[in-house]
């Protein structure tokens, strides 16, 4: 028998461990890896901290799932993790729906009560939070984050490493570049460049005030 193990003893950690057994696989939980051993303190977990990531050797039936959040640690770690054999299959709790032809890369992790509809497409280790919806057709990049409550509609375009905040929408056919960061509780009706910040509704590119300026 297969056995899980989470990558990432923080917040969303802890929210995987609690669903992590409600998924089609019901894998068992074998542990955590966190580098700071003492992560769980306090929390009245039973599930140990195996080791730090970077040490970790996987095992033969080692499963792995990535909680980290910020993008960069999150892909250095599950790279280190790659490098030394571990497997990343798709997580997805029993209560997500998913359409017809959906298309789900290494990695990616579906959260309770999301939906992901037909002919969506999600890359590598992208996540879609607790009840989010991917409409038809969207395309969800490499290392994206979708957070609580999230509606990407039909025909969305997401590049590699988008964050999207928690109550946030994204109109029909709207494409967001790579590293984009859509605020909560924004709505964007048009295209976002690589690398922007936007917030607002309609959603606009926030605009940093140089030092001494008034």
């Amino acid at each position: 028998m297969k056995h899980l193990v989470i990558v990432g003893a923080g917040g969303f950690g802890r929210e995987v461990l609690a669903w992590a057994r409600r998924t089609a696989a019901g894998w068992p939980v074998k542990g955590f890896l966190d580098d700071n051993p003492r992560a769980l303190d306090g929390f009245g977990r039973s599930v140990p901290v195996l080791g730090r990531i970077g040490e970790y050797l996987p095992g033969p039936d080692d499963v792995f799932s990535c909680a980290l959040g910020r993008v960069e640690f999150k892909r250095r770690c599950v790279e280190q993790l790659l490098a030394r054999g571990a497997v990343f299959p798709p997580l997805l709790h029993l209560s997500a729906e998913l359409g017809d032809n959906v298309r789900l890369g290494a990695g990616v992790i579906v959260c309770p009560h999301a939906v992901v509809a037909s002919d969506a497409k999600l890359g590598d280790f992208v996540t879609v939070n607790l009840h989010s919806t991917v409409a038809h057709d969207a395309v969800i990049g490499r290392w994206s984050q979708l957070h609580c409550h999230v509606d990407i509609t039909g025909g969305v375009v997401l590049g590699e490493g988008v964050l999207v905040g928690s109550h946030a929408s994204i109109l029909p056919g709207v494409r967001v570049g790579d590293g984009a960061v859509i605020g909560a509780g924004s709505v964007v009706t048009r295209d976002v460049a690589a690398g922007a910040t936007v917030f607002g509704v309609p959603a606009r590119p926030l605009v940093q005030r140089e030092a001494g300026n008034d």
